[in-house]
């Protein structure tokens, strides 16, 4: 991969790993907007995910939080940062009739030729309602266009796969193909094993993060403002210590 590429991702990543951080330092008092304590499905999963402890109760809080927004970001993450500097962009016909391309993400041009891509993050990530809009719509756009259409699926391996992309295939034509994991990656950037040279950079990406905090790792970075959660935890419902009742003050002074 070339140098400059490489680097591209080393430095997207470590801004990631920044803003992620700063949704952290927001997560550590129970009285911020940020955080949302549900006293009923809390307590409800408290057997399930062990929650009997205000460090317990601010960890629940930093994973329900912290998880979904990861899963939201990753695929933004992906399309805006780290495939535009291969010369993946915005299809122009996406603003001409959003309707009709939908099901089409981004368009990169390979060996001089465009195709148009309908990203999807895993080898699960396909659902019928994803397969049905690409039915629908695949023939009518490559009608107007006459591109090769392609299903990216960021990660995985082609025996994960779930059968909607083939669905999609037998229902569309030879002009729909899918590629899985480290098949879409070198089809974008021209490069073998692109997906490794992506595994190192974040790796980079990590460690240049951890030099500029001190040597603190995320993690280590995440628990500190875990403690500070659970001691506002303490603070906001009178708790003291590790006490058994801690769920009913928590329940009372919810409402």
């Amino acid at each position: 991969m070339p140098p400059e590429r490489f680097e591209g991702i080393v430095e997207e990543t470590d801004l990631l790993l920044e803003r992620r951080l700063v949704k952290v330092r927001e997560l550590v008092n129970v009285k911020s907007s940020d955080v949302n304590i549900n006293p009923f499905l809390m307590l409800a999963l408290a057997p399930a995910y062990n929650i009997f402890s205000p460090f317990e109760a601010a960890e629940h809080i930093q994973n329900s939080k912290l998880h979904h927004g990861d899963a939201t970001a990753f695929g933004k993450f992906i399309e805006d940062k780290i495939l535009p500097p291969f010369g993946v962009m915005r299809p122009a016909e996406k603003d001409a009739d959003p309707d009709l391309y939908s099901p089409i993400d981004v368009e990169a041009r390979v060996e001089g030729s465009r195709y148009l891509l309908s990203l999807k993050s895993g080898p699960w990530t396909m659902n019928q309602a994803h397969a049905n809009e690409m039915i629908a719509s695949f023939p009518e756009i490559h009608d107007r266009t006459g591109d090769q259409i392609v299903i990216g699926i960021v990660y995985g391996v082609r025996e994960r796969l779930n059968n909607k992309p083939a669905l999609v295939e037998r229902n569309t034509g030879a002009y729909t193909h899918t590629l899985v994991g480290h098949e879409f990656w070198e089809f974008i950037t021209g490069v073998r094993n692109a997906h490794q040279e992506i595994f190192r950079a974040i790796r980079a990406a990590q460690a240049r993060f951890a030099e500029r905090h001190g040597g603190k790792t995320f993690f280590e970075q995440l628990i500190e403002a875990r403690l500070t959660l659970a001691a506002s935890f303490r603070d906001a419902f009178e708790l003291e210590g590790e006490e058994a009742e801690m769920w009913e003050k928590i329940f009372q002074g919810s409402f």
